[in-house]
């Protein structure tokens, strides 16, 4: 079995690559947007057009809505938009590769929120209305976004808002860090590994996945315990939640495994500990000598929390809440290929993008 190693802790990327002819039709590229790196982190953003003003968003396909800042509505005096909708019309430019005509129309779906269910608060929160809209070669109209509670953003942090995988969603996605680019395509059938990932590449595994609550969220092996894991693209760092490094793994704050982070807290002023994992594996793809934070309360961003009385150590047992989180610490060494019909990722090591000829 071939196995591929990176550099820095290393991703260990099993199954053969035999070379084979493309007998599966490649996919038409609805949408593309280039990925730009956050300067000294891993996290990367995406330039959108908001009425002809460029901002970035995080990517930040761990989170619900898209968002934008308070700073960024008031910048460009965004008209509130309070009723929910379940649906956007966007113009798409297709791809060299795509069989439709270019400006094609079509739905880009929205979150939809039942009033007296789950997502109750989600749907009260606040909503403005952005006239002409631009995601790489995508444009769209009356394209509505949430305003995020987030005071931060655009301040300390290097960002506007976040764009999450709510848009899109008839689509699937394609996450190429190393060429740092992101393509929406449209939904694939094929199974064969080799035909699926259409890019050159060498070895190439496939990841099962499940989606709750719009978050991509995959089951990994470490030191022999299966463990539930979010995919987490807005997440710097690989976080792991304290009370299942304590009870699944034995880990004990202030010993050796398990040291403070620096002066770190988490949200609510608990010390955040740091361990590095020898391997985190999932369906032959291996991350080595992975350092992950251990903390007390969720590192997912969430815009409600409820937390347990008399617990410290998590909030109320949700699903999305998950005990691992893997972050752009990891992510950003693999080229993944999201296909939300099939319910996998294909994963392969990123290839670093190519300097434009002379």
């Amino acid at each position: 079995m071939f196995k591929r190693m990176l550099a820095g802790f290393g991703v260990l990327i099993g199954l053969n690559a035999a070379a084979v002819a493309q007998t599966c039709p490649l996919p038409s590229v609805a949408a593309s947007a280039q990925l730009q790196p956050i300067p000294g982190s891993d996290l990367m953003t995406v330039p959108v057009g908001l009425n002809g003003t460029t901002k970035n968003l995080l990517l930040d396909v761990g989170s619900n809505g898209t968002e934008i800042s308070p700073a960024v509505v008031a910048e460009l005096s965004l008209p509130s938009n309070d009723r929910v909708l379940d649906s956007t019309q966007f113009g798409q430019q297709l791809g060299p590769t795509g069989s439709a005509s270019p400006g094609q129309i079509s739905t880009m779906s929205a979150p939809v929120y039942q009033v007296n269910g789950a997502r109750a608060r989600e749907a009260n929160r606040q909503r403005v209305r952005v006239g002409d809209f631009t995601l790489g070669t995508a444009k769209g109209h009356d394209v509505q976004l949430v305003v995020s509670t987030e005071a931060d953003l655009g301040k300390s942090k290097p960002y506007d808002g976040r764009l999450t995988g709510s848009f899109f969603k008839q689509y699937d996605v394609e996450l190429d860090f190393g060429g740092k680019a992101i393509n929406y395509l449209t939904p694939n059938s094929c199974t064969d590994l080799n035909q699926v990932v259409y890019w050159p590449h060498t070895a190439v595994a496939a990841v099962p996945m499940s989606m709750f609550d719009g978050k991509m969220q995959v089951s990994v092996s470490i030191e022999g315990h299966d463990i539930n894991a979010l995919i987490d693209t807005g997440s710097e760092r690989t976080v792991m939640r304290r009370d299942v490094a304590e009870r699944t793994f034995g880990l004990k704050a202030d010993t050796p495994d398990m040291m403070p982070s620096g002066d770190l807290q988490d949200g609510r002023g608990e010390k955040v500990y740091a361990h590095t994992f020898k391997q985190i594996s999932f369906e032959g793809v291996t991350a080595l000598n992975v350092p992950a934070l251990i903390q007390a309360n969720s590192m997912i961003h969430r815009v409600q929390r409820e937390p347990v009385l008399g617990s410290r150590a998590q909030f109320a047992a949700d699903p999305a809440i998950p005990a691992l989180t893997l972050g752009m610490d990891v992510l950003h060494r693999l080229h993944m290929y999201v296909i939300y019909g099939q319910e996998k990722i294909y994963i392969t090591a990123a290839e670093p993008a190519k300097a434009p000829a002379n």
